[in-house]
């Protein structure tokens, strides 16, 4: 390797720092060369530029119905030997019974790691490892859901073995303990977190007495037999219960053929799904207080509005987002008085979201924020939020809309999903025209229609004996212990 003398190395840097030198010089008395004004060359500015409009196809899955009244969305993906799919059932802890909160998401965990048909547990995973695949069964508060992922050329191997954990599941006995202690340790590490916990108990007294607002406790978990897992099984796991979506290489009639052969298998029950428990609650604003020995607080105040499938719920949408820029230029930015802050909007079909606002701050200064959010809740619905704002909060969410089509397995599970819970087709579509449409004036108008400071659940997790005030000045307090 050449090297560089000691004394060649030194003259080369001076050479190099006194043309640097000389172009500074040369800048300086000809501005010009630093292009302040528009280069000679043809070539238009940025925000002169003019590009035609995008031409954007939809991609559409194909829709089929099993014989056994499955219905299947899918969408061949051909770039990659692979694929994927996923099961969607209506069988979510919102139809867990009163006293046996987790009995679905038990369930759920007991389809996937008790075995299936004639394979154990050990051997499903032994074939999956051998396969390089992977099948999981969650549970969300709607829905239960299957997934899977392999290569394509296992896809017949793959879909027998999801077929056989949702149809004939063995819900090993010694198993189910496993995943009973699983969930008991994620319950007890929970209350260690004061945000999680405030969050939780703002959703379970936002749902006052409805199942969508109810949590897994110890007891509601211990009181779970396997009895009654397999009567919960039996009664929400049937194929006319569930969508499916298969994305990924295949022929789209051949995979038809593979799914009948299959899945096909799972035996119809001939009864309707489920209905939704109603939902009905009293407006009455309260306080609930989990005392915890901390120097700061987490505060949650809201109140349900509307399911994510009204007409109106975009627009709420877009308050929330609008809201959060004032929070946190009030209440962070401006006073200084917040760790975090801001907004959101739930979503739940069929039943109504919930518009709340959040705050962590130092435990002194506990009532003069709650008093800031309340007042910005009440400003919102009284004063036309700056146009600025509400353009960059609309225009931020319309253009998020295109990630909505970057994966066929999302676009097949989305579509699935829909079904499943009759959306109907181009629902997302109308949404979007609406949140195009809104104006910081008919945003005001949906702000006094449904938001309602007076009907607040307030949450509020610290300290009291350093509250800057009594929150009995905000309403009736309940001193609340969350279960465990």
């Amino acid at each position: 390797m050449m090297q560089v003398s000691k004394s060649v190395a030194p003259r080369r840097l001076a050479v190099i720092y006194l043309g640097f030198m000389l172009a500074i010089l040369l800048l300086t008395a000809h501005p010009g060369l630093a292009f302040t004004e528009k280069p000679s060359i043809d070539w238009p500015y940025p925000d002169e530029m003019e590009f035609p409009p995008l031409e954007f196809t939809k991609v559409e899955p194909v829709r089929h119905v099993l014989s056994n009244g499955l219905t299947v969305y899918l969408l061949a993906d051909r770039d990659l030997p692979l694929l994927q799919g996923a099961v969607y059932i209506k069988a979510g802890s919102i139809y867990d019974p009163p006293q046996q909160t987790g009995l679905a998401a038990l369930t759920a965990r007991l389809v996937r790691a008790g075995g299936a048909g004639a394979r154990t547990a050990a051997e499903v995973d032994e074939r999956l490892d051998f396969w390089a695949a992977s099948v999981t069964v969650s549970e969300g508060k709607l829905l239960a859901t299957a997934s899977f992922s392999s290569l394509s050329e296992y896809a017949a191997e793959v879909l027998d073995l999801v077929t056989d954990l949702l149809a004939a599941p063995a819900f090993a006995g010694d198993l189910l303990e496993v995943e009973r202690n699983r969930m008991l340790e994620t319950i007890r590490r929970q209350y260690d977190d004061p945000v999680e916990v405030a969050f939780r108990e703002f959703i379970k007294r936002s749902y006052a007495g409805h199942p969508f607002g109810a949590y897994s406790t110890t007891v509601s978990l211990n009181a779970i037999t396997r009895s009654d897992i397999l009567d919960f099984y039996k009664a929400y796991y049937f194929p006319e219960n569930a969508t499916m979506a298969v994305s990924g290489d295949f022929d789209t009639e051949e995979m038809i053929a593979l799914l009948e052969k299959t899945i096909g298998r799972w035996k119809a029950k001939g009864v309707k799904p489920p209905e939704l428990p109603p939902f009905s609650r009293e407006p009455e604003l309260k306080v609930y207080y989990v005392e915890r020995p901390l120097t700061q607080s987490v505060i949650c105040i809201g109140h349900p509005v509307v399911p994510t499938d009204h007409p109106d719920y975009p627009a709420i949408g877009i308050l929330s987002g609008t809201f959060t820029d004032i929070l946190f230029e009030e209440i962070r930015v401006r006073r200084g008085l917040a760790y975090a802050v801001g907004s959101g909007l739930t979503d739940s079909y069929r039943l109504p979201g919930i518009f709340y606002t959040y705050a962590i701050t130092r435990a002194d200064a506990t009532g003069q924020v709650i008093e800031l959010l309340l007042e910005a809740m009440g400003n919102i619905r009284e004063v036309e939020a700056p146009a600025g704002r509400v353009n960059r909060v609309r225009d931020a969410t319309v253009n998020r809309s295109v990630f909505r089509y970057t994966s066929a397995h999302e676009i097949a599970g989305r579509h699935a999903v829909d079904d499943l819970l009759d959306i109907p087709p181009g629902f997302f579509e109308e949404q979007l025209e609406r949140i195009k449409a809104l104006t910081p004036a008919n945003l005001l108008y949906y702000a006094f229609d449904y938001l309602h400071p007076e009907e607040v659940v307030i949450v509020v997790v610290g300290n009291a004996s350093i509250f800057d005030r009594s929150l009995e000045e905000f309403g009736e307090v309940v001193v609340v212990e969350p279960e465990q």
